[in-house]
């Protein structure tokens, strides 16, 4: 059996978590929902329903990405491109979890 692998991701920063930790309050609602929700838990149970389960094929996106990306869609009603767009410029959708990405 092959192990589960996923997509490479921008996850490391070039001042590490450091900026973030500066930047982001720590009672930001993004910030406090990372920590209370065990994202790793979701990701294990989503990537069964992945084409190949994510063991051979192209390798696939981390599903708790995704979930994340849905879920900030949902909280801020936007739409798919405006949710990458935030994703991509807000600091506290990309603060560093343990699966390395924060929010998208």
């Amino acid at each position: 059996m092959s192990r589960i692998r996923y997509r490479a991701s921008r996850k490391d920063s070039f001042f590490g978590q450091f900026s973030y930790e500066q930047v982001v309050p720590k009672d930001h609602f993004l910030v406090r929902l990372k920590d209370l929700i065990p994202w790793e838990r979701f990701s294990k149970k989503l990537v069964r329903y992945y084409k190949g389960g994510g063991e051979y094929g192209p390798p696939p996106y981390e599903p708790v990405v995704l979930l994340k990306m849905l879920l900030v869609s949902y909280l801020y009603n936007l739409s798919e491109r405006q949710t990458e767009e935030m994703v991509n410029l807000n600091l506290a959708m990309k603060y560093p979890s343990e699966e390395g990405w924060g929010w998208g």
